[in-house]
């Protein structure tokens, strides 16, 4: 992994979390409402437990790279997995918004220390190249 400035680490932060659910796991019809799932409240609950006051940056203009470990050998669409991380690093205060997210990386690593490792950077010109 890249190491960061001291003063890129002062925008950075960097979570484990459990593993999260699909896109298409995330919310259900209720009439004409969409209410989150169960198994989705729970994961949220869970992975906010790891989300401390130091990590409440409140990004405006962010880049998002999140790594995963497989959890089985079943076929997954990686891009469904991001939804979950996002809004749950809105509803902690990581960042502003998800609209504001400059890039997003996603990628499968089956040697990760935690199910999903997820970095959040402030976005510079730098890495626009």
């Amino acid at each position: 992994m890249t190491t960061l400035t001291r003063q890129e680490a002062r925008a950075a932060v960097r979570l484990e979390l459990p593993f999260p659910p699909s896109t298409n796991n995330l919310f259900a019809n209720a009439g004409k409402r969409r209410i989150k799932t169960a198994a989705y409240s729970a994961w949220l609950d869970l992975a906010s437990i790891g989300i401390k006051d130091s990590h409440r940056l409140n990004l405006g203009p962010y880049s998002l790279h999140i790594c995963l470990r497989r959890p089985d050998k079943r076929r997954r669409d990686l891009g469904n997995l991001e939804k979950a991380v996002s809004d749950l690093l809105v509803a902690n205060g990581v960042i502003q918004d998800d609209s504001l997210s400059q890039r997003i990386t996603l990628q499968w690593d089956d040697d990760l220390p935690a199910e999903c490792v997820v970095i959040v950077q402030e976005a510079q010109e730098a890495m626009a190249a």
